[in-house]
C-alpha cells in the first residue's frame, strides 16, 4: 500500500512539474527514451534541432519534458504514464520498444505520436507504410542500408567472406536487422553468421561463437549497443574486427570502425514532421524518414589500427574519415 501511495505521488509531482515546465510556451513535447546513451542522445537533440528549424524555440513557443526508463522494461509503461499526465500536445518516443509500448500505454488516442529512431516501422506494426503515418504515428527510420555496411567492410578489410551479427531474438528491431542482413549478405555472396543473445551476460561466450569470422557488425540494438565495451573487449580478445552501427566506441580504439547513418539527422527529421504536426497537419499525410545509402558516414579508428598493426587501404585514402 505504501508503495502505491508514493508511486501515486510521484506521478502527481512529476504532472504539476510538466505542467509547469510547459505553461509559457505554446506546445508542450513530452520525450520518452529508453535510456541514456549518446546514440539516443543525439536522436533528441537532432529532434530539438528539427522543432527550431521549424519555428519551435525551447522555451519560447514549446517546452519539453523528459523521462527515460535506464534500459528498464519494467518501468517503460510508467514512465509513458507519467509523462501523459502532462497532458502533452504530442510525445516522442525514443526507440522500438518504447513506440510500441506507447501505442499499447497511452490513453489519450488524441495526442500524436513521432517516434526515433525506429528501424523497420512497417515491420514493427507501427505504421502501414513508409509513404504515410498511422492515423497516430509517424517518424524517423535508422534503417541502415546493409549493402553499405558490407561494401565498406569489403574495402577497410579486403576479403571479407563471413560476416558475424550478435542479435536479441525478442527485440523486433534486432529481427528486422537480421532479415535485411540476410538477404543483402545473399546478393553479395558473404556467409552470414548470425548468434542470438539473449541476456548482456551472454555476451562474451556468444563473440566467441563467432572467433572464426572476418568481421563483426554489431547493429543498432537496444541491448547491445550499450553494452559495446564488452563486445569490443570479447572481439579483440579474438582477434576479430568490430564495425558498429554508431560511432561509439571508434575515436577511443575500442573498436576498430563504424558505418552509420546519422542519429543527429534522424532525430532532426522526426523534429521536421512533429512541427508539421503541430502545425496542423494530419499524421497520416506525413511520410517516414528513410535514410539512403547516402546518408551513411565511415569513421575508422586511427587508435585501433596503430595497436593492431594495420593500415589504411589505398582505396580509403582519401576518405577523411579516420580519427
Amino acid at each position: 500500500m505504501k508503495n502505491g501511495i508514493l508511486a501515486a505521488g510521484i506521478a502527481v509531482i512529476a504532472s504539476l512539474a510538466i505542467a509547469g515546465a510547459t505553461a509559457a510556451q505554446d506546445k508542450s513535447v513530452a520525450i520518452a527514451n529508453l535510456g541514456p546513451h549518446p546514440a539516443l542522445e543525439a536522436v533528441v537533440s537532432g529532434f530539438k534541432k528539427g522543432m527550431e528549424d521549424s519555428g519551435y524555440s525551447e522555451g519560447e513557443k514549446v517546452g519539453y519534458a523528459y523521462q527515460d526508463a535506464s534500459f528498464d522494461p519494467s518501468v517503460v509503461a510508467q514512465i509513458i504514464t507519467t509523462l501523459e499526465a502532462g497532458n502533452p500536445d504530442l510525445f516522442l518516443t525514443v526507440t522500438t520498444p518504447i513506440s510500441q509500448a506507447a501505442r499499447r500505454v497511452v490513453q489519450d488516442k488524441s495526442i500524436p505520436i513521432v517516434f526515433a529512431p525506429v528501424t523497420d516501422p512497417v515491420d514493427a506494426g507501427i505504421v502501414p507504410g513508409w509513404e504515410g503515418g498511422s492515423d497516430r504515428f509517424t517518424g524517423a527510420s535508422n534503417l541502415q542500408s546493409m549493402e553499405t555496411v558490407f561494401g565498406f567492410a569489403k574495402d577497410l578489410l579486403g576479403d571479407v567472406s563471413k560476416v558475424g551479427m550478435l542479435f536479441n531474438p525478442g527485440d523486433a528491431n534486432d529481427m528486422v536487422n537480421v532479415s535485411y542482413a540476410e538477404a543483402a549478405a545473399k546478393e553479395m555472396g558473404i556467409e552470414l553468421v548470425t548468434v542470438s543473445v539473449e541476456t548482456t551476460a551472454d555476451i562474451p561466450v556468444r563473440v566467441d561463437a563467432l572467433k572464426e569470422t572476418d568481421v563483426i557488425y554489431l547493429i543498432p540494438s537496444s541491448m547491445l549497443q550499450p553494452a559495446m565495451p564488452a563486445v569490443a573487449a570479447a572481439a579483440r580478445r579474438n582477434k576479430v574486427p568490430v564495425i558498429n552501427a554508431s560511432p561509439q566506441g571508434v575515436a577511443d580504439g575500442q573498436i576498430l570502425a563504424s558505418m552509420s547513418v546519422s542519429w543527429f539527422e534522424v532525430g532532426r527529421q522526426a523534429g521536421l514532421r512533429a512541427a508539421r504536426i503541430l502545425d496542423g497537419e494530419a499524421v497520416s499525410a506525413i511520410d517516414v524518414y528513410r535514410p539512403s545509402p547516402e546518408d551513411h558516414s565511415p569513421l575508422i579508428s586511427a587508435k585501433f589500427m596503430e595497436e593492431t598493426g594495420m593500415s589504411l587501404p589505398a582505396g580509403l585514402a582519401n576518405c577523411k574519415c579516420v580519427k
